[in-house]
This record gives C-alpha cells, sequence and structure tokens, in this order.
C-alpha cells in the first residue's frame, strides 16, 4: 500500500498514486526553519522536528537555545503570533532580521517530555543513528491501523462552552471525540485561525498522533472556505454537517432539557477561541458557538442557550448566574475576528444605503474628519485589548500576547459613512426620549476631546445607533463595543475616583445601562441591572441631586455668552439626573423591582424648555428666553429688566411637582406640564404602586374578595392602592391635553404606553403571572387554575382594555425610533391576555358573552363600546388580524399575534429573544395536556 502524503489516502500502485497527486497543486508546503526540507503536511514536519531536531537529546533544547529547567523550546512569541516557521534560538534569525525583541518560549507540560524522553531511550543508538532524513521528494508509509473506529454519531455539548446538551435539544451543536491525539490536518488548522486559536496553543499543549486522522474520511473538508463566507459570517453550520449529520436548526429549545444541562457550574468564561476540557487521558471534546440560521439574523447558539438567564420576560423555566454561559467573550472575540480584514464591513456600507430613509432628524450629526477617525482607532484598539486581556487573563498566552503587542495587529472599525449613520440612528432613537445633544447639533469631532471618557461616550453612541439595523455585522459591533466599553468605564473609575463626579462619565454610564439592559445578552443585561446601583450612588455622592441656587442674570445684556454657556452646564447637569431618574423607573417597571431613588432626594430643577437647550448660539438661546419673558410677563416682574436683581423662576424640582399632585395644585400653578415633566411624574407613581404591590402579595388572598373580615393592614393597602389608581388617573387626563394637541408626538405616546403598563400593576401580578406560565406549583387541575387566575389579575375586563391599548400604541408608532423596550410592552401585555383566556377556557369559568364585538387594540379607551364593556359587561374583545379581520381571545391566537407583532418592528436581539421565548411557552402548553382538560391543544 502507498499512502498520498497531502490527504493520506492509500493507493495500491504507484501510477494511482502519481494520477492523485496533482489534485493537490494548491497546497502550501510546510518548511522546515533548521533544515529548510519541505513536508506536505504539518504533521510530518512536526514528527520530523521531533525526530531528527528535538529528539537527539529531549532533554536538552536544540543548538543556539538556553535549557531552563530541562524544558523543551517552542517558537518564540513573535513567530507564534506570526504563525511563520522559528529556529527556537535567542534571538531566533526571524526576529533579528526585524529587529524584533524575541522571548523564547517552552513546553509547559514536563510529563511529556519525560514520557518522550523515556520513549526514545528505548530505540537503541545504532538504529537512531542510521535513520535517514525524510526528503520532500519521499513518500513516507504511514503506520496502517487494525481497526478503524467508527466515527461516534452522538455529539456530546461541552457545558463550559454552550450549556445545553446536544441530547435535549433540536438544535445543531458541534462537537467531536477523539481516542487518540493526532495533528490536525490543514482545514482543522484554518478552523483553528478562524477562530482566534492560537496554532502554538495546540502544539503546545496537545500530544498530537498521526494515527487519529486515520479514523475519518481523508478526503474529508473540515472547513470549507476556511474563513468568511459571501455575507461575512463564520460558515460554521457546513463544518457541523460534514462531521455528524446533526438535524438543521429549526424548533425552540427545550426549557426542561435546557434546565438539566445548565445545572453544571462553569468554571471558565465560554469562549469562540477557547478550547474544551480534556475528559480523561485519550479524549478530547472541542465545541464551539455556532451561528443559527433559522432566525431573521444568525445568532450564535449561546447567545440563545443563555436567553433563559435574562432578568425580564421569565415565562419559561429560568436558570442563573452559576450555570449560564458566558457570552461576553463571543462577542470580544467575534469583534477581533472582524478586524483582521478591512473588507468585513463591507457588507455594513452596502446595507445602510438600502436601511436609510429619509428620516427629518430634528438633530444633525456633522461628518466624521480624519483626525477624529484616527483617535477613535487608536483609544478603541487601546479598549479592545484591555477587554481580551480581562477575558482571557487566565490563559497565561494572552498575558504574553498582550504585553508584546499580539493577538491581532491593529482594529478595524466601519467606514466613516456608516459610523455617521450609526450615530444618527442613535440620535432618531434615543435623542426624542433622553435629550443629552445640546444646540440641535451632534458633532463627533467636538465630542472627541481626545481623551477616554469622550471617546467611550462616542462609542457607545455607536453601539446603540448599530443595534437598531437587523445584520450580524451590526450585531457584533453592538455587543463587541458594549463589552468593550463596560471593562474601560470601569477601569477608568478605578484608577481616577474623581472621576466618578464626571458628566462625561456619568454620561456614559446611563448609556451602557440602557444599551445593556436592552441588549438581549444575559451577560450584559445583568450586569447593566447589577450596576444601575453603583452609577446611581455616584450620581448622589456627586451632588447632583441637590437644589440649585438661581443664576444671576443681571449682566445678560452685556455677557450673553458667558451666562449662555453657564446655563448650558446647568441644564446639561439637570438633563443627566431625570434622564437617570426615566432609566430607573422603566427599569423597576419591566423587571418588577421597586426604584433605587427615592422621591424626596430629586430636588435639583427639572429641564427647562427645549427651545432654550437646542439653540445653537447665544443670540438664538437670548430670543427663545425674551419669547419665555414675554408669555409668562403677565405673572409679575420683569426679570429681564436690567435693573432687576432677580432672574427667571427656577423650575420646579421633581419632588416639589409630585407634591402639588398629591395636593392637587397642578392646574392652579402650572399652566401646561411639558411631555418630559409628565414622564418624570411616573416616577413616584411607580414607586407607591410597587411598594403596595409588594405588600399585598405577602398576604394569603392577596387580590381577594373585600368583602368579610379583613386586617387593618389589608384594609388600609387596598384604600392606599385606590388611591394610587386616582392618582394615575388625574395624572392620564394631564396626558390627554398633550395627546389631542400633538398625537403623533413619540414622547406623548410613550408616556401613554407606560401609563397603561403601571395601571395593569395595579390590577394584576406579573410575578405570578410568570410563574402559572412556567406552571411553578401547578397541577394543572381547573380548580388550580381558577385560584391561580384570580391571584395573577384582579379585574381582568379593566386589564384587557389596558393591553389593548398597549398594542394599540406601540403599532401606531413609525416602526424605526420606537422606544427601546417596545418588545418587552408587547410580552407584558400578551401573557396577561393570554393568562385571562387561558382561564376561560375552563367550561365551569366560562361566562355568558353578550353584545357586539370590538378591537380592543383599534378602539379609544373613551369609545361607548369600552365604556360598556367595563360598565355592565356587554361587548365580546377581539384582536384585529390584518385588514378587516378579528379573533377572538384564545390563548393559542393570542401568542401567534404577538409574535407576528415583535416580527413587524426592528429585528433587535431582544426582540427577536422575546420572540422565542413566546414561541417556547406555546411550545411547552400546547404539547402537555394538563389535568381537567385545560390545554391550548
Amino acid at each position: 500500500m502507498i499512502f498520498c502524503t497531502y490527504c493520506g489516502k492509500s493507493f495500491t500502485r504507484k501510477e494511482h498514486l502519481e494520477r492523485h497527486i496533482p489534485s493537490h497543486t494548491n497546497v502550501k508546503p510546510h518548511r522546515c526553519s533548521l533544515c529548510q526540507l519541505s513536508f506536505p503536511r504539518r504533521d510530518l514536519l512536526q514528527r520530523h522536528h521531533f525526530t531528527y531536531h528535538e529528539a537527539k537529546d529531549p532533554m536538552q533544547p536544540s543548538t543556539g537555545v538556553p535549557a531552563i529547567a530541562g524544558r523543551t523550546p517552542i517558537a518564540c512569541l513573535n513567530c507564534a503570533s506570526a504563525k511563520t516557521g522559528c529556529d527556537k534560538t535567542v534571538p531566533c534569525s526571524r526576529c533579528a532580521e526585524k529587529n524584533l525583541p524575541c522571548e523564547a518560549r517552552f513546553a509547559r507540560r514536563q510529563a511529556k517530555i519525560g514520557a518522550r524522553s523515556k520513549s526514545f531511550s528505548n530505540i537503541p543508538a545504532q538504529q537512531q543513528r542510521s535513520s535517514p532524513p525524510i526528503s520532500h521528494n519521499s513518500v513516507p508509509e504511514m503506520p496502517k491501523q487494525e481497526s478503524e473506529p467508527p466515527m461516534p454519531s452522538n455529539s456530546v455539548l461541552d457545558p463550559q462552552l454552550q450549556g445545553v446538551s446536544q441530547a435535549g435539544t433540536d438544535y445543531p451543536l458541534p462537537a467531536f471525540h477523539t481516542q487518540e491525539f493526532g495533528t490536525p490536518p490543514s482545514g482543522l488548522r484554518e478552523m483553528d485561525t478562524t477562530m482566534c486559536l492560537d496554532s502554538g496553543m495546540l502544539h503546545d499543549e496537545v500530544n498530537y498522533d498521526l494515527n487519529f486522522w486515520s479514523q475519518y474520511p481523508p478526503d474529508l473538508d473540515m472547513f470549507p472556505g476556511g474563513g468568511m463566507d459571501a455575507n461575512g459570517q463564520m460558515p460554521l453550520p457546513s463544518f457541523m454537517d460534514s462531521l455528524g449529520g446533526t438535524s438543521s436548526a429549526s424548533d425552540a429549545m427545550n426549557s426542561t432539557s435546557m434546565d438539566t444541562s445548565l445545572s453544571r457550574s462553569h468554571t471558565r468564561t465560554t469562549s469562540i477561541a477557547s478550547h474544551s476540557d480534556r475528559h480523561g487521558s485519550h479524549s478530547l471534546e472541542m465545541a464551539m458557538p455556532i451561528l443559527m440560521r433559522d432566525t431573521a439574523v444568525p445568532e450564535f447558539e449561546v447567545v440563545v442557550a443563555a436567553e433563559a438567564a435574562w432578568p425580564l420576560a421569565r415565562c419559561n423555566r429560568p436558570i442563573f448566574s452559576g450555570s449560564c454561559p458566558r457570552t461576553a467573550i463571543v462577542h470580544l472575540e467575534n469583534l477581533e475576528q472582524h478586524s483582521r480584514d478591512a473588507s468585513t464591513w463591507k457588507l455594513l456600507d452596502h446595507n445602510i444605503a438600502t436601511a436609510e430613509v429619509d428620516h427629518k432628524y430634528e438633530i444633525s450629526v456633522v461628518p466624521l474628519n480624519a483626525s477624529s477617525r484616527d483617535r477613535i482607532l487608536a483609544i478603541t484598539q487601546g479598549f479592545l485589548h484591555t477587554a481580551l486581556e480581562t477575558h482571557r487573563g487566565g490563559l497565561q498566552r494572552w498575558r504574553h500576547a498582550s504585553t508584546s503587542g499580539g493577538g491581532f495587529n491593529f482594529l478595524v472599525l466601519p467606514p466613516s459613512r456608516v459610523l455617521e449613520y450609526f450615530l444618527r440612528s442613535y440620535v432618531l432613537s434615543l435623542a426624542p426620549y433622553y435629550t443629552l445633544v445640546h444646540g440641535g447639533t451632534l458633532d463627533p469631532n467636538e465630542v472627541m476631546l481626545n481623551n477616554q471618557a469622550s471617546t467611550l461616550l462616542l462609542l457607545l453612541a455607536i453601539a446603540y445607533g448599530a443595534a437598531a439595523l437587523p445584520t450580524a455585522e451590526a450585531r457584533c459591533l453592538t455587543a463587541g463595543l458594549t463589552e468593550t466599553c463596560r471593562i474601560s468605564l470601569f477601569h477608568i473609575i478605578e484608577k481616577d475616583v474623581e472621576l466618578s463626579a464626571d458628566p462625561v462619565v456619568l454620561r456614559c454610564a446611563l448609556l451602557f445601562t440602557i444599551l445593556g439592559a436592552w441588549s438581549g445578552d444575559a451577560w450584559h443585561m445583568n450586569i447593566a441591572m447589577g450596576q444601575r446601583g453603583m452609577y446611581l450612588a455616584m450620581l448622589k455622592h456627586a451632588g447632583m441631586l441637590e437644589p440649585a441656587p438661581p443664576m444671576n442674570f443681571s449682566n445678560l445684556s452685556t455677557s450673553t455668552e458667558l451666562i449662555w454657556r453657564e446655563w448650558q452646564q446647568r441644564e446639561g447637569k439637570s438633563r443627566l439626573v431625570y434622564n437617570w431618574v426615566m432609566v430607573d423607573q422603566e427599569l423597576s417597571l419591566f423587571h418588577d423591582t421597586a426604584p433605587i431613588l427615592s422621591i424626596t432626594e430629586l430636588e435639583t430643577p427639572m429641564p427647562g424648555s427645549e427651545q432654550l437647550w437646542l439653540a445653537k448660539d447665544s443670540s438664538e438661546w437670548l430670543v427663545a428666553l425674551q419669547h419665555q419673558q414675554t408669555s409668562s410677563s403677565g405673572n409679575g416682574t420683569d426679570w429681564m429688566n436690567p435693573n432687576s436683581l432677580g432672574g427667571p423662576p427656577l423650575t420646579p424640582s421633581l419632588c416639589d411637582l409630585f407634591q402639588d399632585m398629591l395636593h392637587d395644585n397642578i392646574n392652579r400653578r402650572y399652566d401646561k406640564l411639558s411631555p418630559l415633566q409628565l414622564k418624570l411624574l411616573l416616577h413616584p407613581l411607580q414607586s407607591l404602586l410597587c411598594h403596595l404591590r409588594q405588600v399585598l402579595s405577602c398576604f394569603s388572598d392577596f387580590f381577594g374578595s373585600r368583602r368579610g373580615t379583613r386586617t387593618v393592614t389589608k384594609a388600609s393597602t387596598l384604600l392606599r392602592l385606590e388611591e394610587v389608581q386616582s392618582l394615575l388617573q388625574n395624572w392620564y387626563e394631564l396626558c390627554l391635553v398633550h395627546a389631542k394637541a400633538t398625537p403623533n408626538c413619540p414622547v406623548t405616546r410613550a408616556n401613554l404606553v407606560l401609563y397603561h403598563l403601571i395601571s395593569l400593576n395595579a390590577l394584576t401580578s406579573f410575578p405570578e403571572i410568570e410563574r402559572l406560565a412556567r406552571k411553578e406549583h401547578f397541577d394543572g387541575s381547573s380548580r388550580e387554575l381558577s385560584l391561580r387566575h384570580k391571584r395573577c389579575i384582579h379585574q381582568p375586563e379593566e386589564a384587557t382594555i389596558h393591553c389593548g391599548q398597549v398594542i394599540r400604541l406601540i403599532c401606531s408608532m413609525p416602526r424605526e425610533g420606537r422606544p427601546h423596550w417596545w418588545s418587552a410592552a408587547i410580552y407584558r401585555a400578551a401573557l396577561i391576555l393570554w393568562v385571562d383566556s387561558l382561564s376561560r377556557m375552563d367550561q365551569n369559568a366560562q361566562r355568558m358573552e353578550k353584545g357586539q364585538p370590538f378591537a380592543i387594540d383599534s378602539v379609544m379607551p373613551d369609545d361607548p363600546a369600552v365604556v360598556s364593556y367595563l360598565w355592565s359587561g356587554e361587548g365580546i374583545p377581539v384582536l384585529t388580524k390584518g385588514e378587516g379581520r378579528h379573533f377572538k381571545l384564545s390563548p393559542e391566537e393570542i401568542l401567534n399575534h404577538c409574535i407576528e407583532l415583535l416580527g413587524q418592528g426592528v429585528a433587535l436581539r431582544v426582540s427577536d429573544g422575546i420572540k422565542r421565548k413566546l414561541q417556547e411557552l406555546a411550545k411547552n402548553w400546547s404539547m402537555e395536556s394538563m389535568q381537567g382538560g385545560v390545554s391550548m391543544a
């Protein structure tokens, strides 16, 4: 038998081999750095190296390499990073030519050195001396195995990397096992390079044997292409298909199997570049997170597996941090991989050309100049290296790489045109709700003050804008920059504690909290929720919540520019504080937790007029100020008079405004509240309601009947709950003034959605609803379902109307520019309607329906059909589906309809995750029949 030196195929005749050899003309030979012999495969070069260069005296290195504790030298650090040959001298010839600092490396496992020495010592000396050198023209015969073990059919997933077992999920999970170590062929080496594996690492830590790869088909294309596909993605699914015939990723993960497989603790970071643990002395389990292709945007399967650890949308069986895969390193290495090729972002440039729409931007974005882009690249390069070093700190090779500039050569960001598009997307999506850009213009060149905090702010804005583009490349940039900026922000504050009071740093913290909490990645969501309290404490300790003294406007006519600059700084701090107040309220609402900030602490004045804030210069600001004085001149003194010692009246603090609301003085003291002030008033209302909900949840019958014997505590709590509902109704009447005057105002629409969600919290217990969806302590009987329904929903009719209004308002918003929490709002409305309709499926609990059907998602709250339904129960609530079509509220139809609604918006990572959660919920309740006949099937 004659073996092909390129692929290992066997032939009976030499002429057959000669006809086969031309098929390998494109194979790059491997040259020995010491004797300059060429070999067709890397394993033959390694065997030659060991036999004729290292094994002459295994305990002593080759000529020119100093011996350190009897360790065998390997390629130096620079040559290993460049994936090139090294003669292992100090300095080596390559480093000497390039004038590089040469740092020797040595094999870390001395047990292998001893084994090699022992095996070599058993060979007779005569046989060692008489072994002929291997020529590049010769064809060495490979040892023939007596029996080839079959390829394993059942892959086992490494829980360190994926967190879900192959047997319990329908997703294809890449894994293969070996019985003997061998040198991987060039195809797998290409895979290692693509997936950020250091070839020196495999050479150092794994004792390869030539016999391993003979058990697989020699002509197997392990990793076709060896790099990126046409869409700029790693073609991992094709690699998996070639290995074991796994099924395509089509169904959602089963929560039961996921809970079982994720119960093991993760002791190391999930990494694209990490190789897995060794189980035993002769087995290797290798698994890598792959990209799912069954969704609109390809997604890493490890990210999907971690969705069960989200701090919100917990309708399926959850997992916790001890068993949750760490996805941050996956995102960082994905960004690192994209930075290896300058053309990797070209697809983004093509995508924005088709995605950019003619929007009316109230805030314009100045183009990036060349010097600003260079500064961004230089600073971001250091940020990314710091983040990678933080996550790879446990591996010694990455510590060496970071000290000598290894890893990858340089960071590649998308073109300036793409970055500007992301900044415009950031302005469109976030600026209407969180007004931090003054003057009506976002100038990244001005933001870039060549310091780290300003660069962090700009990078976070780019990451937020990229999140709205539904492509894999944009998600790669968003997730990678989010984790990079998170680590760098923490390091900046640690190095200089005074920066904890810097407004730019606090704006970075605000943007990261929003970006992380709604990222759709469990790692960022949990960290953002955990660090929210730290950042709010920094805001408080900086003194920004304290009342501010009035400004002196006596020199307004002569020092307009100086007074305008001072006003801008004070107004910027005020808007920063109250943007944090809005974030605190939103996160507490969607995570069913209490707000952190107290209403009595918020004594700083609220933001002023938008006309003053958006003024482009001091003269325009002065004109707006004079207009404001004219409109308020009927109230008293003319404070713009040079002889006047006063100034414009200070805007009230949120604490003052809420006190006026409690005393019913708003209509008397204020002409009209702005949408921003109305949104801020939701914070103390949400805080009050959350406190009462926590007290009521401690009673056994919870929202039981109000008749009969009750304790004084519960009676007073229910009375206070009615008072909060009355305050919410007063707030709604104030907001209707703006809703009728400007029906298309995005802030007013978002305020109304938040109002309906807060009102739903007064009528329902959403944590109980999610517990029922997870079937916690639920036996499936009709009696148990009826009791749980009463505990979940107190007033079903009113809750149904509020859910319909949430859906109506969100669907009326434009597809681009919706608030970042819109998918979570759809999720909450869907689950409340689903539980209510689930209880009606029981024949004993069904009510007599009378009246005409009315669409709860297309009527206004004051519609006669709604009033009749709330007062007398007449009417049949339905949901609209398409043009003029309606359907009754059945559990399966509700979930399917809301899943379709989630697909109609911009495909964010969080909305895709919520869609998968609802699909899994429908699957869990449709497949398992419960006792008593209550089922969605």
